[in-house]
């Protein structure tokens, strides 16, 4: 049966609402959590839901000291539910692995679910389904645009696009606060990623579904 974007929204939506619902602007800094990775039954939920996929066994006390990252598999998680396959999106305990995997498919012209451009690339304007990334490492966002060529393992992070509304868009991540979490972020007035207060430098553009 054919993955839809509704299948990958639908799942991302469950995840969401069990964490309570959690929100955070960055425009204007307010934040709503509901459910925490501090919490046993959810960190428990975690081992079972999301790090069963890649098969990691970490511990309660690992996720809830912030010593097991847990983003990667909880992004996994929502292609998973949505029924893709490990072929078609690689579940993995980190974001670098599908962002290198798509920006290769991009650079080579390849059948990919999809591509990645480029934070200034004209095709770069995020839309719903699309997934935007961004580093955590100790550089500057300037400095931050050159992963987009890294080949190696790096630190990252990934948000599922959700919605559009005019100049600003919610994406939902895992470990974002520690829950499941729908932020909310400026685009320009062409579409692109306004947002500075992460180091964004990779668009996923969907293209095979």
């Amino acid at each position: 049966m054919a993955k839809t974007l509704q299948d990958l929204l639908d799942a991302a939506n469950k995840e969401w609402n069990h964490w309570g619902n959690s929100t955070w602007n960055l425009t204007t800094g307010k934040k709503k959590i509901g459910h925490t990775d501090d919490e046993d039954k959810f960190a428990d939920y975690i081992i079972a839901n999301y790090c069963s996929i890649v098969k990691d066994k970490p511990s309660a006390n690992d996720i809830s000291n912030d010593e097991y990252y847990w983003s990667a598999v909880g992004m996994s998680a929502f292609f998973h539910g949505a029924k893709f396959t490990k072929n078609e999106f690689p579940f993995a305990n980190a974001h670098s692995k599908w962002i290198r995997r798509f920006v290769k498919a991009k650079k080579e012209n390849q059948p990919a679910l999809y591509w990645g451009y480029r934070l200034k690339d004209e095709a770069a304007k995020p839309d719903v389904g699309d997934l935007i990334g961004y580093t955590y490492s100790k550089v500057s966002f300037d400095e931050a645009q050159s992963f987009y060529d890294k080949t190696g393992n790096y630190q990252s992070h990934t948000d599922l696009v959700v919605a559009k509304n005019g100049n600003s868009i919610d994406v939902i991540g895992a470990n974002v606060l520690d829950s499941v979490t729908k932020k909310t972020l400026d685009l320009t007035a062409d579409g692109h990623i306004a947002d500075r207060s992460h180091k964004w430098f990779v668009v996923l553009k969907r293209k095979g579904f």
